[in-house]
């Protein structure tokens, strides 16, 4: 696996979809507190982009119909059967 900078820690805001883009996959990065958490970034439900939608409590919503999916792992509060995929991450100081 090749480790690929998509953006910088330090400009993410708490609890605000940030957009980025790795080869043709769209993706959707969470800062929460301490963590931060990146997922494919296209909604399952009609394929909007999640980093359009909002974060609610512990969920991240997308903004077109407002399926949602919890901040720390993807997996739908309303239908956990499913998920948004979750990609590693990490911070390098």
């Amino acid at each position: 696996m090749n480790k690929v900078s998509i953006l910088k820690a330090s400009k993410l805001a708490d609890r605000e979809p940030a957009y980025a883009i790795v080869g043709e996959v769209d993706l959707v990065v969470v800062r929460f507190d301490q963590e931060i958490s990146v997922f494919y970034g296209r909604c399952l439900h009609r394929g909007a982009l999640m980093s359009d939608g909002y974060v609610d409590g512990d969920n991240l919503i997308c903004g077109v119909h407002y399926w949602d999916y919890r901040l720390d792992s993807g997996v739908s509060e309303y239908n956990n059967k499913e998920a948004l995929p979750k990609f590693q991450c990490w911070v390098k100081n």
